[in-house]
């Protein structure tokens, strides 16, 4: 008599929960403060060409790439809290990443626009 042996997959297994408190705020966290720098870097390297130029003065530069820098931090941290709710996808992950950050970047600037703080 023969034996037959059937893969099992680990029962118990458990799917991530799309919201662990702890680890996902410092996650969130350190997103917000990596997009804010790499935004803010990239917003000063602009500034400090307008300022070289005489199209800026220092203060505008750094109100600016200040103002950069948060708004891609802000982004950064929306997209990769919704990129986290699809984990399991990758691509759908990082098509809702993109579409987050897009999304954010582009409300948060029209709101500056329309103040006026452009």
């Amino acid at each position: 008599m023969s034996q037959y042996y059937y893969p099992v997959a680990n029962p118990y297994y458990e799917p991530p929960q799309a919201w662990h408190q702890g680890d996902d705020a410092r996650l969130l966290l350190n997103a917000a403060r990596t997009g804010a720098l790499i935004g803010a870097t990239g917003a000063a390297a602009l500034n400090l060409q307008r300022i070289r130029n005489d199209e800026s003065d220092w203060r505008q530069a750094l109100t600016r790439s200040a103002k950069a820098g948060l708004t891609a931090g802000i982004a950064t941290a929306a997209a990769t809290a919704v990129g986290r709710m699809f984990a399991r996808y990758p691509v759908v992950s990082t098509a809702a990443t993109f579409a987050t950050g897009t999304a954010v970047m582009y409300v948060l600037n029209e709101q500056r626009k329309e103040r006026g703080d452009v």
